[in-house]
């Protein structure tokens, strides 16, 4: 019961993770053939895209949650401004939501990666992409022990500092 209601309450940022995988496949050209945006299941959400024929389409699609969430949780923080008002109060929630599903999936590590190695020999400027694997990687690792709450306190940071600066 207390991991459905997690989910629900933190549903807005899995809808927003799955958008950015499907606004990055929109933007690099790659088609898609099937959405969940949210699902009470072990996997919350899916895009389901053809094989994207170049590297840097893969690369976007994967790290798409990361530019997309992380944008929209600095857009939420810049409108914090005293969290007794119900508005400010609501973009906070978004913003710690959204920002906690930032960190794409260890799923879409393993798709760059694959996509990666098929691609390695034709294109050797890939290897260069290899550490952003590994990074999502370690970062989904360190969410046990709460990376993404970190993640969301740099993003409450910079969106409350430096945006309303």
């Amino acid at each position: 019961m207390l991991k459905k209601l997690s989910a629900l309450l933190t549903a807005p940022g899995v809808v927003v993770h799955e958008l950015a995988h499907a606004a990055f496949c929109v933007l690099a050209g790659v088609r898609i053939h099937r959405i969940k945006l949210f699902q009470f299941r072990r996997v919350a959400g899916f895009v389901v895209h053809e094989e994207p024929r170049q590297f840097y389409q893969a690369f976007l699609i994967s790290l798409g949650p990361l530019l997309g969430n992380s944008l929209l949780a600095l857009i939420s923080f810049a409108q914090v401004y005293t969290i007794t008002a119900p508005r400010t109060l609501l973009y906070a929630y978004l913003g710690v939501v959204v920002g906690l599903h930032a960190i794409p999936s260890n799923h879409d590590a393993g798709a760059l990666w694959q996509t990666a190695r098929r691609r390695m020999w034709r294109n050797p400027l890939v290897l260069l992409c290899l550490p952003a694997v590994l990074i999502i990687y370690l970062l989904n690792f360190l969410k046990r022990l709460h990376i993404d709450f970190l993640y969301v306190a740099l993003l409450w940071w910079l969106g409350g500092w430096y945006l309303k600066a």
